[in-house]
């Protein structure tokens, strides 16, 4: 008997257990993914020694330890717990919910720096996936030029520029035929004429393709597109192989900060091909 009253009593308390647990905490839903790509200051993807952060005020969600790339453009993702929001207590510190804002910071060897496109897209219904660039500076004056590339561009510009204001995105200080804007999203030095995006070389296979070589960017990611009418240009998505006679792919290429070269099958319908970096 005794024993019989013991095995009541210990179901009649874990049922209790559950009961107020559930009466003070929300209920767990599928997840919200934020992912993209973290880059310095100076528009270089980070490989190492960078962990992003998602912050809802101060409590910690999730963090990424940059290891290089994820897939070409995407070096971290942050899975954030998602709360029903049917009471006021969430069923986790890590928890957000539907809506809310949140943070997201790049810590590297310099300590934390908040991102430079904010706000940060607020907390989507669950099981979304947001792509957020994330840049680890300050853009003072708001035109898409993180503030420590331009400074580095007053630097070298011998006495042209004085401030940020006079740093125009549509300028071209080294005049090499692209814009500071231009070079800033390649990756190539805008006080240096010599140091710019463009092909190197350009030949045609003993398999027939057309063979584009090109210095890249760690990090960076490339992709071949091709027109079929000049007059009309209507950019598409061109297939590229690494060797001539290797597979196409149809997907972008990251960077390796060494010399890369695509093999471009020559199609009748199309006539231009063009190289993109983002």
């Amino acid at each position: 008997m005794r024993i019989a009253e013991l095995r009541k009593a210990t179901v009649w308390l874990v049922w209790v257990s559950l009961v107020s647990w559930a009466g003070w905490a929300g209920v767990p839903q599928p997840m919200c993914i934020f992912y993209g790509q973290a880059v310095d200051g100076y528009g270089l993807p980070y490989t190492t020694n960078a962990t992003v952060i998602l912050r809802r005020g101060s409590n910690e969600i999730a963090r990424h330890v940059i290891r290089g790339s994820l897939t070409p453009g995407v070096n971290f993702v942050l899975y954030a717990h998602l709360d029903e929001g049917r009471t006021t207590n969430y069923y986790t510190t890590r928890a957000v919910r539907s809506g809310e804002s949140v943070s997201i910071v790049v810590r590297d060897l310099e300590g934390e720096k908040l991102i430079m496109e904010r706000p940060v897209p607020p907390v989507s219904r669950p099981g979304t996936q947001i792509s957020i660039h994330a840049t680890a500076a300050e853009d003072e004056d708001g035109d898409g030029l993180p503030d420590p590339w331009e400074r580095e561009l007053i630097t070298w510009s011998g006495g042209q520029l004085n401030n940020l204001a006079e740093v125009r995105g549509e300028d071209d200080l080294d005049g090499d035929g692209q814009t500071n804007l231009q070079e800033y999203q390649a990756g190539t030095f805008p006080f240096f004429d010599r140091d710019l995006f463009f092909a190197e070389e350009t030949t045609l296979t003993p398999n027939g393709n057309i063979r584009i070589t090109f210095w890249s960017i760690a990090g960076k990611v490339y992709l071949a597109e091709c027109v079929a009418d000049p007059s009309q240009p209507e950019w598409n998505f061109c297939p590229w192989a690494l060797s001539d006679t290797g597979p196409t792919q149809a997907a972008p290429v990251e960077g390796t900060g060494d010399w890369l070269s695509l093999y471009l099958p020559i199609e009748t319908d199309f006539r231009l091909f063009r190289l993109v970096v983002k």
